[in-house]
């Protein structure tokens, strides 16, 4: 575990989550859309790698990104590009997408003692929604705020901030959990603390260096940081 901040355990009444690269492993179908709808273009293949480092901004601007880096991009393209990754996504999307290792069984904990949990990303409802169902977490959560959930997207605080008022809770009583900057500048923003995992899309960056109280390497570290209800570690 690497703490980013204070030592101890986080108090919380309610626990948000991002998406992709955070609770699940989505790189690797999102990479075979985007190869089907460049190869639509004539465009060459990029790797997983590259698709990787593009995920975190929603589906239009991961579409930008493959059309940048394989010759250009306008917006007349953007938008041919965009309803074409939409059908292959939409074909592909739980082909290879899973839960990262140990967040079912922090999940169920986090669930057992009392803490309602929420997803926040910037994915679209129409995979968002079915992407949970098919790999088990949907049953999990208590409140999904999607891309197209709210007006603005993080690194915006507005989907948080629903988030907070569909759980009932105050941003100081909230911990989300995220993988990248958008996640942490959002959270921070709404007033939330956050806890960062350094295995996710983080395009790259040094995520110590972005403000978040903790930072975890293994998804299941969460449930040492997090003290449920609001209590301290001295009175639980």
């Amino acid at each position: 575990m690497t703490d980013a901040g204070q030592e101890g355990p986080l108090p919380a009444k309610a626990v948000l989550f991002d998406l992709d690269g955070t609770i699940l492993e989505t790189a690797g179908d999102l990479a075979t859309a985007t190869n089907r709808t460049l190869a639509d273009f004539h465009r060459e293949a990029v790797e997983e790698g590259q698709v990787r480092a593009w995920i975190g901004d929603g589906v239009r601007a991961l579409v930008r990104y493959a059309l940048e880096a394989t010759g250009g991009c306008d917006e007349a393209l953007l938008d041919q590009a965009h309803e074409r990754f939409m059908v292959h996504y939409g074909k592909c999307f739980a082909d290879r997408s899973h839960p990262f290792p140990g967040v079912v069984e922090t999940m169920d904990r986090l669930r057992e003692a009392g803490l309602p949990l929420a997803v926040v990303t910037n994915k679209a409802a129409a995979f968002t929604e079915p992407l949970l169902e098919a790999s088990g977490l949907a049953s999990r959560l208590d409140v999904v705020i999607s891309g197209d959930s709210v007006d603005k997207k993080k690194p915006d605080p507005a989907p948080v901030n629903a988030a907070l008022e569909r759980l009932g809770v105050t941003a100081e009583e909230a911990v989300l959990v995220g993988d990248s900057r958008n996640d942490v500048e959002s959270a921070l923003a709404a007033g939330c603390r956050v806890i960062c995992v350094t295995y996710g899309y983080n395009r790259g960056e040094d995520v110590t260096t972005l403000g978040a109280q903790r930072l975890v390497d293994e998804f299941g570290t969460i449930l040492e940081l997090i003290q449920p209800d609001g209590r301290t570690a001295e009175t639980a």
